[in-house]
């Protein structure tokens, strides 16, 4: 069961909203995230969304809504003309689900029909729910037998922004129940919701549930006409331990290793499930309650989709891809800090990619962290509250929110000491030593000095040159390099005016790409070309290259001609991949022999010198986006050119040049 489009009007603070949700090639959901100042009306949408799902299990199930004294039920939601927005005189909402537009909700309260809400959106209603009321809801009418089937099959659930789970400190009278709240049924009782909707406070509950999970994947008997039987055959028992496996590596995921759950002696209280790591076999948390608040909300949430997937047929818990359902997430960062939004909690939610996820968020983070983990077309984005699907130039504001955040004073004292102890380990020798902006600089720098260092024709620039490189890798970087470092032309700046502020024995000659006006100023020089802050410290930005005076903001990659930029390497998977520059796309990203389509379409356009590159956000495809990236990492490139790997062995550096004068300059300066 999924939902299959929202249309809302003049709901609260929203005007109008028509989302057709999304969905992969392969019939996937994919994640709907809503994001909007407070007051924006995310959590409006997913209030109606809930509403839909007590309104139809309601139909088959006498435990889904809580009653007054008089027995009456109580709606989730009520209606009130007081919600219509601003001097409109009505409101509606229309929810269909499974591309059955007959399978729907309505809400509306105000002066339009039915009829009017069908004519206008070219909607299909059922005729039962054509009525005249000038405030009502209604549900497409399904079967007990429709209903639970559906709910017997899936999960269905909505995690409000006050769900909470208590401490191991707090006091019990110290920590309040929610009101609405329904009783877990333990075994299953025809016309009785199984799984709550609503769900909050499910720690005690999910504890349970993983001794009893724990306990079957130790089963050693099976029952034959009523005989007991030693030792259950391994593949009953190997389908058990699935359920405990992925509880653990849901675990896992949380804590940054490897980790499997032992349960204790039934004499050990709470301490009876302890967690391990598994390959020291030593205690990582004693307990579950020993969890930080932001560990345990997760945990729980994640470990609670899986309970319900068991509690509908204990087999569904054993593969997570084959959960399906609709989990509806209010402020999915509660609680957690900046680790867990925005690497932890995206690879959770990719462990279930038959769930629709339907979630609000403030956090930038976590965006970039489904960036990161989804790349640009496997979920969505929408901005209350209009309901604007965000694009890659829009996603921008939420990068400059990361950025405020790494400049913190924290954070660039723990990079800076970082930087600091990578370059006086490399200050081994008297030699003045060059430090780049970016980890494939001194790559380039390199492979041009030792092609350039006994050209007759450069003499005077090359003879008696000494230095050394700050030769580093990212900070992401998954290779073995001993040295891994964040840099970039802010962190470049940082350090070149820390280090100024001390005595320096050896010449440090800091080199900053020419593509950022603000750092051409505070790195550029004078009249000599190059920046003295004192102290030894010295900086200077990319010369321009004689082919490159039209085009002046350049990177390194731009002292090598077009077609040497272009030069195509064929990978072990047969696809021949290379470096791609923004004019050869038109300014929707379309390349102009109408082939090829690039990503990140703000580098794109007919005056556009950028380079692009193979990582995710600015991956090249064609045009139908068969999933192919035929874009090379600026990374793979430098390698190729250091290592003179054919077809890179025969590059012209001569462009070079002027940027070894000017570190030649820097160093005979008294």
């Amino acid at each position: 069961m999924y939902i299959n489009r929202l249309i809302y009007e003049n709901v609260g603070p929203i005007q109008r909203i028509n989302i057709n949700m999304p969905f992969n090639e392969d019939g996937t959901p994919k994640p709907v995230i809503l994001v909007g100042e407070n007051g924006s009306g995310k959590s409006t949408v997913l209030s109606n969304i809930v509403d839909s799902f007590f309104e139809f299990a309601d139909l088959a199930y006498s435990n889904v809504k809580e009653t007054d004294f008089s027995t009456n039920k109580l709606y989730y939601k009520t209606l009130s003309n007081i919600e219509i927005n601003g001097k409109n005189n009505y409101m509606f909402t229309y929810i269909s689900y499974n591309n059955d537009t007959t399978t729907c909700y309505i809400s509306k309260s105000g002066k339009i029909t039915v009829e009017e809400i069908a004519k206008k959106y070219n909607i299909r209603i059922p005729s039962e729910m054509k009525r005249d009321e000038e405030s009502y809801k209604s549900i497409t009418r399904l079967n007990n037998k429709k209903i639970d089937e559906i709910w017997s099959s899936n999960v269905i659930c909505y995690f409000a922004p006050n769900r909470y789970e208590k401490p191991l400190w707090m006091g019990d009278n110290y920590y309040e129940i929610d009101n609405f709240s329904h009783p877990q049924i333990s075994e299953r009782i025809i016309r009785r919701l199984n799984n709550p909707i609503y769900v909050n406070n499910v720690n005690h509950i999910n504890l349970q549930w993983i001794l009893d999970v724990i306990s079957d994947s130790r089963l050693d008997f099976e029952m034959n006409n009523g005989n007991v039987i030693v030792d259950a055959s391994n593949t009953d028992r190997n389908i058990l331990s699935i359920a405990k496996h992925n509880l653990e590596i849901i675990m896992s995921t949380i804590l940054g290793e490897d980790v499997w759950f032992y349960m204790d002696f039934r004499d050990r209280g709470a301490s009876r499930l302890k967690i391990l790591n598994k390959s020291k076999t030593e205690i990582v948390c004693p307990t579950l309650d020993s969890l930080s608040t932001g560990q345990s909300a997760l945990f729980n949430l994640f470990s609670t989709i899986l309970r319900y997937a068991d509690n509908n047929k204990m087999v569904m818990s054993t593969f997570l891809n084959d959960i399906s359902g609709i989990v509806v997430i209010d402020e999915i960062e509660l609680h957690l800090h900046s680790k867990l939004q925005k690497e932890i909690l995206p690879q959770l939610l990719k462990l279930f990619p038959r769930i629709q996820f339907i979630i609000t968020t403030h956090s930038p983070l976590f965006l970039l962290g489904m960036e990161e983990i989804y790349g640009n077309e496997n979920y969505e984005i929408y901005e209350m509250p209009s309901a604007t699907k965000i694009s890659v130039e829009r996603f921008s504001e939420f990068q400059k929110a990361y950025n405020y955040f790494k400049e913190t004073k924290t954070y660039q004292e723990e990079n800076d000491q970082i930087i600091k102890e990578a370059i006086e380990k490399a200050t081994t020798t008297d030699k003045p030593i060059i430090i780049t902006e970016g980890s494939t600089d001194w790559k380039h720098l390199k492979a041009a000095h030792n092609a350039l260092k006994n050209d007759s024709r450069f003499s005077d620039v090359f003879q008696n040159l000494e230095f050394e490189f700050l030769k580093y890798e990212p900070a992401n970087s998954k290779s073995d390099a001993k040295v891994k470092l964040k840099m970039g032309d802010k962190t470049l700046i940082k350090i070149c005016e820390n280090n100024a502020k001390v005595p320096n024995t050896t010449k440090k000659i800091f080199i900053a790409d020419r593509d950022v006006p603000d750092t051409n100023t505070q790195m550029g020089g004078n009249e000599k070309s190059y920046k003295n802050w004192g102290n030894n410290v010295y900086s200077l930005i990319l010369p321009v290259p004689p082919h490159r005076i039209a085009t002046p903001n350049i990177c390194i990659e731009h002292f090598y001609t077009d077609d040497e930029i272009k030069t195509e390497y064929q990978y072990d998977d047969g696809i021949s991949r290379r470096l791609y520059i923004g004019n050869e796309f038109n300014s929707n990203g379309i390349s102009v022999e109408k082939q090829k389509m690039c990503y990140k379409r703000s580098f794109c356009g007919k005056d556009s010198i950028k380079i692009i590159e193979g990582t995710e956000d600015e991956r090249v495809t064609d045009l139908n986006d068969t999933g192919t990236n035929y874009a090379m990492p600026k990374s793979k490139f430098a390698e190729l050119v250091l290592s003179k790997e054919p077809p890179f062995d025969n590059f012209n550096f001569d462009s070079f040049v002027e940027i070894f004068r000017i570190i030649k300059q820097i160093i005979n300066e008294e």
